[in-house]
C-alpha cells in the first residue's frame, strides 16, 4: 500500500511537471517572437513594425498554437480527474502508513520506554514481576511474586477507552504504575494511544481465545470439557451480542456449573490470570495465595468481595453483568454504581465501532454463555461452606457435588 501511495505521489508530479513545462514553452516561445531592441524605440516600437499577414497567423501557425493548448488541456482535463479518483486509495494507504508507524511507536515503547514486557512478557502473553506490599501506615508486609495479566485478549475484555484509563491512571495497591500524563505519569496522550495501537497487533483471534480455555479445562478435567463442548453446540443458535434474550443459552448440570465454575473463576496460570475473576475479587489471588487469612492487609483486591451477591441480584442479572461488563454512571443490582474497570468477559466490548476506525473481531468475547453461566453458579454458592475455594483451581481435588435439578435447587 505505501508502494501505491508512493506511485500515485509520483504521478501527480509528473503531471505537475508537465503543466509547468507547458507554460515555460509558451513563454519562452512568446519571448523569442519578440523584436530584440537594437536602436531607439520610435524606430524599434511594436506599433510601428508590421506582424504577419492573416494568411500566415490562420494557418500553419495559428493551428500549432490551438493543438498545443489543446494537448496540454487534455492532459489536464483528463489526468488530473484519474489522479482524483485514486485520492481514496491513497488515503487508505496514508492510514495504513500512520498504523504501521503508531505500532512500530508502540512496539518500543512496550518493549524499551516503558518496559511494560518486563511485567506482562513478549506481545502481552503475561508475566510475573516483584511486588512489595505494604500495609496502610506504609510498613513492609512482604514481597510476592504477582501474576501480570497477559494483554494479547484485553481488547476484548475492555473498550478502548477502558484500556486507556488503566493506561493513564494505573491500579492502585498492584503494580500496574500510572503512565499517563492525566495520572502524573510520564507517557503522552500519543505516546499512550501508541501502546494501545500496538495492542491491537498483538490481539489473538477468536479461535485462538477460544482453544485457551478449552485445552486449560481439558487439561484439568477432560470428561467435564466433553460436557460442556456438547452444552457449546446445542446452543450455536445463540447469537453473543449481549441481548438478554439472546443470553438464555442451555447450561451444564449445577455440579457440572460449580466445577467449571470453579475452574475458570480461580484460574491463575491460564493467561496470568486474564481470564480470572479471583485476581480482582479475592485477596491474594495475584500472587498465589487466595482465599488466605491476611491478619495485617488483603491486598490484590480491587473488586467488591462477592459472597452472598445471590440476595443482591437475580440470576439473569448476575449473568448480564459478567457477560457485557460494566459501564461507569450505570447503576446495577441494589443501586450500586457502575465500574467501568469491570470487564465484559461474554461480549466484545470493541465491536460494531468501525466507524470509530477501531478493529472488529466480531461478538465473540473471552467466553461462551455455558462457561459465564458456570463462573455466575459458582460466585452466587461462595457462601456455601462445600463450595471449593482453591487458590489454583485443578490442584486440590475437589468434592463431589450432588446434581440437583434446576427447578429443586432454586436461583443459587
Amino acid at each position: 500500500m505505501i508502494v501505491a501511495t508512493s506511485t500515485q505521489r509520483a504521478f501527480g508530479f509528473v503531471i505537475l511537471a508537465i503543466v509547468a513545462i507547458g507554460f515555460v514553452v509558451w513563454f519562452f516561445a512568446n519571448l523569442r517572437a519578440g523584436q530584440k531592441e537594437v536602436g531607439s524605440e520610435i524606430e524599434l516600437a511594436p506599433n510601428r513594425k508590421q506582424y504577419l499577414s492573416d494568411e500566415e497567423l490562420e494557418g500553419k501557425k495559428l493551428n500549432m498554437a490551438l493543438f498545443s493548448a489543446l494537448g496540454l488541456l487534455a492532459v489536464i482535463a483528463v489526468a488530473l480527474p484519474l489522479y482524483w479518483l485514486a485520492e481514496p486509495g491513497r488515503q487508505e494507504g496514508a492510514v495504513e502508513m500512520y498504523s504501521e508507524l503508531f505500532i512500530e511507536r508502540g512496539l518500543t515503547l512496550y518493549e524499551e520506554g516503558a518496559q511494560c514486557v518486563t511485567c506482562h512478557g513478549g506481545a502481552g502473553v503475561g508475566g510475573v514481576t516483584t511486588f512489595i506490599i505494604n500495609d496502610q501506615n506504609g510498613q513492609f508486609v512482604g514481597q510476592v511474586s504477582w501474576n501480570a495479566p497477559a494483554l494479547n485478549n484485553v481488547l476484548y475484555r475492555y473498550n478502548e477507552d477502558q484500556v486507556r484509563y488503566v493506561l493513564n491512571y494505573g491500579r492502585p495497591g498492584t503494580p500496574m504504575a500510572a503512565w499517563g500524563t492525566p495520572g502524573g505519569g510520564p507517557l503522552t496522550t500519543q505516546q499512550v494511544d501508541d501502546l494501545i495501537a500496538y495492542l491491537w497487533s498483538v490481539q489473538l483471534k477468536p479461535k485462538e481465545l477460544r482453544t485457551q480455555v478449552d485445552d486449560f479445562v481439558k487439561s484439568i478435567d477432560p470428561g467435564l470439557y466433553d460436557r460442556m463442548v456438547e452444552v457449546r453446540k446445542s446452543n450455536q443458535d445463540v447469537v453473543p451480542n449481549g441481548d438478554v434474550e439472546a443470553v438464555n443459552a442451555n447450561r451444564l448440570s449445577r455440579a457440572d456449573e460449580l466445577r467449571l465454575g470453579e475452574i475458570l473463576f480461580n484460574n491463575q496460570s491460564l493467561a496470568q490470570g486474564s481470564y480470572s475473576c479471583a485476581r480482582c475479587h479475592v485477596a491474594g489471588a495475584p500472587y498465589g495465595q487466595a482465599w488466605q487469612p491476611f491478619l495485617r492487609l488483603q491486598y490484590g483486591s480491587f473488586g467488591p468481595d462477592l459472597t452472598g451477591v445471590e440476595n443482591e441480584a437475580t440470576e439473569q442479572q448476575h449473568f448480564n453483568l459478567v457477560w457485557n461488563g460494566m459501564d461507569e454512571g450505570k447503576l446495577y443490582f441494589s443501586r450500586k454504581q457502575g465500574n467501568p474497570q469491570m470487564p465484559g468477559f461474554g461480549v466484545n466490548r470493541n465491536t460494531g465501532k468501525e466507524a470509530e476506525g477501531v478493529p472488529d473481531f466480531g461478538p465473540e468475547g473471552l467466553l461462551t454463555p455455558e462457561e459465564v453461566w458456570a463462573i455466575v453458579t459458582y460466585e452466587r454458592n461462595l457462601s456455601n461452606d462445600s463450595t471449593v475455594k482453591s487458590p489454583l483451581a485443578g490442584t486440590i481435588e475437589s468434592p463431589t457435588f450432588v446434581d440437583v435439578p434446576r427447578d429443586e435447587a432454586g436461583s443459587n
